[in-house]
């Protein structure tokens, strides 16, 4: 069981492998592992490679670094599954989160193959079909225009819309892929100066990616807010914990807006429907908990419904990638197809 974690110079890179040792961790943990224990047993000394790793993990925890640190700077996962770990710190639910963080990880693995096989072939049928066009204007096209000069032949203007479309269509892509790769590359540059708060809000105009941005944002909250207020953890003091995470800036800044609202007197579940990150349907779960004294339930069973509505709809938009893709494709080849066919037709009814 243990030889299927692949580690190479003391450390675990494949996403695939984090997420079985995260959930093989969570496993222990909750059978009463400790976490220096779970690592024991994980990383067994069979190589040096393992070794490494195991020193590099005790060691930190030695020196008093947080496990969410831990995972963060030993296998670079994702900063949201980080923070699951720090909320997981703070309300006791270790093995749990360990588990289901390895099981996410898994999943969002599967997810990305799949997107990949879906959009990989229409992308090279893509650029074929740019190839074609880039044939047509440098051998057919010019053929064209000469047989046209030698008969007098004038296209019409639609078909010369058409024609200079094929014609400036490659420079206009390759403008295209370039000003995307420099964006791309400047946004590398400038990651660590760019404030991802603004970012989100940015992204949040967006109507369609604003959706699948409330439902994740809304889920993570729930979720992890419902795990605190279920350890015995005051809303004030809940909301001063997810202001000390360092993994998802945005919380932080939802999270200080929250506080500061409260000291003002308002209610939570109306100081919930003022951040437009969330959906609105939050504040009423909070407002329905609270009267019934069920909130921390309430809350975990709302996370888990949005999580389910954001697989559903995950998936509906994966099923339409590929279809959208060949139908442009398709349109593509005819529009090829018509530019080269409808000047003969015209030749022959003119004969």
């Amino acid at each position: 069981m243990l030889k299927s974690l692949n580690i190479k110079n003391g450390f675990m890179k494949r996403r695939d492998e984090q997420a079985l040792f995260l959930q093989r961790m969570g496993e222990l943990i909750q059978k009463g592992y400790s976490f220096s224990e779970a690592i024991d047993f994980l990383l067994l000394p069979r190589d040096k490679s393992s070794e490494k790793l195991k020193r590099r993990i005790l060691s930190s925890l030695q020196e008093g670094e947080p496990i969410s640190s831990i995972i963060k700077h030993q296998f670079n996962v994702p900063s949201h599954v980080c923070a699951q770990i720090f909320f997981a710190e703070h309300h006791g639910q270790m093995g749990i989160t360990l588990a289901e963080a390895g099981k996410y990880l898994v999943k969002r693995r599967k997810n990305q193959q799949k997107i990949k096989q879906v959009i990989q072939y229409p992308i090279l049928l893509i650029f074929l079909a740019i190839f074609m066009m880039i044939l047509l204007r440098k051998i057919l096209f010019p053929r064209f225009q000469m047989l046209y000069t030698s008969i007098g032949y004038e296209p019409s203007t639609k078909l010369q819309k058409l024609l200079t479309f094929i014609e400036i269509f490659p420079t206009l892509f390759l403008i295209f892929f370039l000003m995307v790769l420099a964006i791309g590359f400047i946004l590398y540059l400038f990651e660590k100066k760019i404030s991802p708060v603004k970012v989100l809000i940015f992204l949040m105009k967006i109507p369609y990616v604003s959706f699948f941005l409330k439902l994740a944002h809304t889920h993570f909250f729930a979720r992890e807010f419902s795990f605190l207020l279920k350890s015995g953890v005051s809303i004030t003091e809940s909301l001063l914990i997810i202001e000390k995470q360092p993994f998802r800036p945005m919380l932080v800044y939802i999270s200080r807006i929250l506080i500061s609202d409260l000291k003002e007197g308002k209610k939570f579940h109306e100081c919930i429907s003022s951040i437009p990150v969330f959906q609105q349907e939050l504040s009423f779960v909070i407002h329905h908990g609270q009267s019934n004294g069920r909130l921390a339930e309430e809350l975990r069973l709302y996370s888990e419904m949005c999580f389910q509505e954001l697989e559903e709809k995950s998936d509906h938009l994966v099923k339409y990638i590929q279809p959208a893709i060949f139908s442009f494709v398709g349109i593509f080849i005819m529009v090829i197809y018509f530019s080269i066919m409808i000047p003969l037709f015209q030749m022959m009814q003119g004969i």
